[in-house]
């Protein structure tokens, strides 16, 4: 899906939703949390005196939060890793966080990358919600309402390259590394320069998020910006314009392709991108900072949920090699009888355009060619990360989760009555238990 026009993000109800942040607090908002045994001391290094002592020997588990991004699966871990992801985009717009503010005058594009069509699916409403008769030349010709199970599946499955959509998926990573190499080179040419000699004047740095279409094919929204050579802290050269920067995007997203060898049960192929390119310009006229980095915050704690699929692994674990089905001796798996697929987990509530790419991935992850797709059957082939950028982007998701440690710490010393600034050691024990009981009393450690 192309980036809609987006309304400038509510700060206060993505901090509202945040709330369950401090594991030590609000375990509680946490829809599956972990349980841990075991002791924790917080230990004055000065002195060596112990401050405080958590003990589960009474027989009561403490809880921590599960920290899963995904909002379908926890919507109070996922509301903080989306306001980390918020602060992370941000921060490369507009400064902060440890990130010059000189970046907010730097060019900066939003850039949509779609995937080809692989077969005409069943559509629903229009993307401003009007809705739109489906395909009445292909002989649907319905209104699918929205919600409709129906909408992203494929109109004749049959003629539907489902092997192309999977291997798509599975090399999608592959081919944005692709993309983003394209776009130096063709930046480089823009001005007369060889790469190495651009490299050394201009800096084109990327954060990316994958959203999965309801056909169950990932796109790809980016933010690009240029910063000067020693990075976000330096302007670009004068050469180094949006004008130039959209010419060279567009060039690379045309031309780039990745060649993928052919196997036994199917052919080669060379993947590209799809027809589909939009480009925005972010500041200025063009679409504010927050509206971006709140749009992709949001694809970040998405997955293939919006595919209409949400199931564990099929991969057996226990079985070595690429899904093969003995162990060392020539003795059948134990867990999966040979089969290579953990048991218990069944497709029948998947419709058939979603469980057709499941069973395409594994079929293919059979083939040494594609060794490790059955791996990723559960997310019809893609491996890739949801949300990356580059290194010198903007701040880190460890240095935020830093940030809320200290202040947890200097909570607790205001807890314990100790002198402001007092540091603390914390000494601690913890072994894995499981899951909570619904409705169990439960501590935060």
């Amino acid at each position: 899906m192309l980036a809609p026009a987006v309304a400038a993000v509510d700060l206060g109800a993505l901090i509202r939703l945040a709330a369950a942040e401090n594991a030590e607090q609000r375990v509680g908002e946490c829809a599956q949390p972990v349980l841990l045994t075991g002791r924790r001391l917080l230990v004055d290094p000065d002195t060596g005196r112990i401050v405080d002592d958590l003990d589960t020997a009474d027989g009561h588990p403490v809880g921590v939060r599960c920290r899963n991004r995904r909002r379908a699966v926890c919507p109070a871990c996922s509301a903080l890793y989306r306001l980390d992801a918020f602060h992370v985009f941000a921060a490369g717009l507009r400064g902060g966080k440890d990130t010059p503010a000189l970046v907010a005058d730097h060019p900066r594009l939003f850039v949509t990358l779609t995937a080809p069509s692989f077969g005409p699916v069943h559509c629903g409403p229009a993307r401003d919600g009007k809705p739109r008769r489906c395909h009445p030349r292909r002989g649907c010709g319905r209104w699918h309402p929205i919600g409709d199970p129906e909408i992203g599946t494929a109109l004749d499955p049959g003629g539907y390259d489902y092997t192309g959509q999977v291997l798509f998926n599975a090399y999608a990573g592959r081919l944005w590394a692709r993309f983003t190499i394209d776009v130096r080179r063709h930046l480089a040419a823009t001005a007369g320069l060889t790469r190495t000699a651009a490299s050394g004047q201009v800096r084109v740095v990327f954060a990316k998020v994958a959203e999965f279409q309801t056909r169950g094919v990932v796109h790809l929204h980016a933010i690009v910006r240029l910063d000067g050579p020693t990075g976000p802290g330096s302007a670009p050269p004068g050469w180094a314009t949006l004008r130039r920067l959209t010419t060279a995007i567009r060039a690379a997203a045309t031309g780039v392709g990745i060649t993928v060898t052919g196997s036994r049960i199917t052919s080669a192929r060379v993947l590209r991108w799809g027809r589909q390119l939009d480009i925005r310009r972010i500041g200025g006229n063009g679409m504010s900072d927050a509206a971006v980095a709140g749009y992709v915050a949001k694809y970040a704690t998405k997955s293939t949920e919006a595919a209409g699929i949400d199931i564990p692994p099929l991969f057996c674990r226990t079985c070595t090699g690429r899904g093969v089905t003995v162990h060392t001796g020539g003795r059948l798996c134990r867990s999966c009888n040979g089969t290579g697929r953990r048991p218990g987990i069944t497709l029948d509530r998947l419709t058939g355009h979603v469980r057709a790419l499941v069973e395409t991935c594994w079929r293919l992850g059979g083939q040494s060619e594609y060794a490790g797709l059955r791996r990723w059957a559960h997310q019809l082939g893609f491996h890739g990360h949801f949300a990356s950028k580059s290194r010198g982007y903007s701040t880190t998701f460890a240095a935020l989760r830093a940030e809320r440690r200290t202040w947890s710490t200097l909570g607790q010393v205001e807890r314990l009555g100790l002198p402001a600034g007092t540091p603390l050691l914390v000494v601690a024990d913890w072994r894995y238990t499981g899951r909570p009981d619904p409705g169990r009393d439960r501590r935060s450690a």
